[in-house]
C-alpha cells in the first residue's frame, strides 16, 4: 500500500495533466465562445480576432471558439492598467501568456492556446495541490474524482478564453486545496500565504466576486487564533487586509452604467414581466406607466434606452441594487421563487446555453459542443434538472457535518470553518448570479458550480472524520 501511496500522487497528476492537453491545446481543442466580455482582458493588450473584428459574424458572438488574435491599434481598450474600468487578476494571465508567445513565436498574431496553456498550467497546480492534500488511503479513492471533476470539459472550456472567470475558477481551486494542506498542518508556513495570495486573486478577479471573496477574512482570523507558526500567523493577519484592499479597488473601479445594466435586466426581463401587477411593481420600483414598452427588453440591444446615457443616468437614480434589495424584502416570495425555479431552469446548464465551444476552423458549426469529457457535468446537470431537491438537502447535510464537526472537535475546527465558508461563498454566487441579473444567467453560475464541486470534494473528508471520532467515543476506556 505504501508504494501505491507513493506513486499515486504524481500518477494521478500526469492523467490530469493529459486530460487538459488532451481539451485545451491539442486540436480541435475547446474554448467558450465569446459573449462581447473578451474586449475587457484581450484590449488590454491590443488583440482581437484575426479575421474582422468582434462582432463581423452573425455567430461571432455566442456561436463561435476563435483560435486566431492579432495585436492591432483597432482593439485598443482598457489599456492604462491603474485608470481601467475592468480590473482582474485574469490580466495577468493574459500577459504572461502573449509574453511566452512574444518570446518562441514572435510577431503580431497570438493563438489562444498560449492563454489556455498558461491557464492550464496554473489549473493544473490546482490540481496537484488538492491532490496531495488528501491524506493517506484518501488520495487513492478521492483522487479520480478530483481529476474527474476538474477535467470536466464545462471547467476546462474557460481556460481557452478571455473570461475573468478563468482566473476565479482557477484561483478559487487553488485557495481550497492549499488551505486543506492548512487544515492538516498546524506548523507550516508556506500553504498559509498561498492560501491567502490565491484567495487575494479569486477576490480581486472579477468585481462580482469581490464580496464572496470577503468570507474569507472569518476563516483567516480563525486560522491565526488556531496556527502555531508565526510566519503563518503573519500571513492570516495580513489575508483579511489584503482581501478588503483589494475589493475595494475592484469594486471602486466600477462606473455606475456597470451597475445599472444588471438592474435593467432583472427588472425587465424578469421582475416586471413575471409579476401579476406589471404597472405596480414597477411603481414600486421607482417608475411608472412609461416604462412599460420596456418589458421583456435587454439592456445590450442597440433600441433599448441604457444606449442614452442621460436616460440611464435617471434609471440608475431611480431604481438600483438598494431598490431592488427593498423589493425583495417587501416580497420575500418573489426572491424565494426565482432562487428555487432556477436551480432547474438555470443551473442545470453548466455548459451555458447557447455558448458553443467548438472552432470552425476545426470544420464544426456555429453553436457545437463538445461531447467528450463531460460525464461528470452531464450527471448534475441531470440531478439539477430533474431531482433540484437534492441540491439543497445536500447543502444542509454538508453545513450540519461541518457545524457538529466544528462543535466537537478543536482539531477539526479548520476542516469545518474551509467547508462553512465554502459552502457560503456558493449560496452568495448563486444568489447573486439569480437576483443580481437576468442575462446569461447559466454562465454567471460558473463560481457557483466551481464552489459546489469543492464541498463535494471536502465532504468525504467531513463525514470520514466525523465517522472516526464517534468511533473513539465508542471505544471503551
Amino acid at each position: 500500500m505504501d508504494l501505491k501511496l507513493r506513486y499515486a500522487g504524481p500518477l494521478l497528476i500526469f492523467v490530469a495533466g493529459i486530460c487538459l492537453v488532451a481539451q485545451v491545446l491539442a486540436r480541435p481543442a475547446v474554448g467558450i465562445a465569446n459573449n462581447n466580455d473578451f474586449a475587457k482582458m484581450a484590449g488590454a493588450l491590443g488583440l482581437g480576432p484575426e479575421d474582422g473584428d468582434w462582432v463581423s459574424k452573425p455567430d461571432r458572438q455566442y456561436g463561435e471558439f476563435l483560435y486566431r488574435y492579432i495585436r492591432a491599434d483597432r482593439y485598443d481598450y482598457n489599456r492604462i492598467f491603474r485608470k481601467a474600468e475592468y480590473l482582474s487578476s485574469e490580466f495577468f494571465l493574459v500577459k504572461l501568456a502573449r509574453g511566452l508567445q512574444r518570446v518562441f513565436d514572435p510577431g503580431p498574431r497570438f493563438d489562444i492556446r498560449w492563454l489556455g496553456g498558461v491557464n492550464g498550467a496554473f489549473f493544473l497546480l490546482a490540481i496537484a495541490v488538492w491532490i496531495y492534500a488528501l491524506p493517506g488511503r484518501a488520495r487513492l479513492f478521492l483522487g479520480p474524482l478530483v481529476i474527474l471533476l476538474w477535467t470536466d470539459v464545462a471547467y476546462v472550456q474557460y481556460l481557452n478564453s478571455f473570461y475573468m472567470d478563468a482566473a476565479a475558477m482557477i484561483f478559487l481551486v487553488l485557495t481550497a486545496g492549499a488551505a486543506l494542506h492548512v487544515v492538516r498542518d498546524r506548523e507550516g508556513w508556506l500553504f498559509p500565504w498561498l492560501t491567502v495570495f490565491a484567495a487575494l486573486l479569486f477576490t480581486v478577479s472579477k468585481s462580482q466576486h469581490a464580496f464572496p471573496g470577503l468570507l474569507f477574512v472569518p476563516l483567516f482570523l480563525g486560522l491565526a487564533w488556531w496556527s502555531r507558526h508565526r510566519v503563518a500567523r503573519a500571513a492570516w493577519f495580513a489575508g483579511p487586509v489584503l482581501l478588503i484592499v483589494g475589493a475595494s479597488i475592484v469594486l471602486g473601479r466600477n462606473t455606475a452604467n456597470y451597475q445599472t445594466v444588471p438592474v435593467y435586466n432583472i427588472v425587465f426581463l424578469r421582475i416586471a414581466p413575471e409579476a401579476p401587477d406589471p404597472l405596480r411593481t414597477l411603481q414600486e420600483l421607482g417608475m411608472g406607466r412609461d416604462e412599460l414598452p420596456l418589458l421583456h427588453t435587454w439592456a445590450y440591444v442597440p433600441q433599448s434606452p441604457m444606449q442614452n446615457e442621460q436616460w440611464a443616468r435617471q434609471f440608475h437614480s431611480r431604481c438600483n441594487y438598494v431598490t431592488l434589495s427593498r423589493y425583495y424584502l417587501r416580497h420575500p416570495s418573489v426572491p424565494l421563487h426565482f432562487l428555487y425555479h432556477d436551480v432547474s431552469e438555470q443551473a442545470s446548464h453548466i455548459l451555458p446555453v447557447p455558448f458553443g465551444n467548438l472552432s470552425p476552423d476545426d470544420g464544426f458549426k456555429p453553436y457545437s459542443r463538445a461531447s467528450h469529457f463531460g460525464y461528470w457535468s452531464d450527471l448534475r446537470s441531470f440531478l439539477l434538472k430533474y431531482a433540484p431537491w437534492h441540491i439543497l438537502l445536500f447543502a444542509f447535510c454538508a453545513i450540519a457535518a461541518a457545524i457538529w464537526l466544528m462543535s466537537r472537535s478543536y482539531r477539526d475546527r479548520p476542516l469545518a470553518g474551509l467547508t462553512l465558508t465554502i459552502s457560503a461563498i456558493t449560496s452568495f454566487e448563486y444568489a447573486l448570479a439569480i437576483l443580481a441579473d437576468a442575462a446569461e444567467t447559466s454562465r454567471h453560475l460558473i463560481i457557483f458550480h466551481v464552489a459546489t464541486e469543492i464541498v463535494i470534494l471536502l465532504f468525504p473528508i467531513l463525514c470520514w472524520r466525523i465517522y472516526t471520532l464517534r468511533a473513539h467515543a465508542d471505544v471503551p476506556s
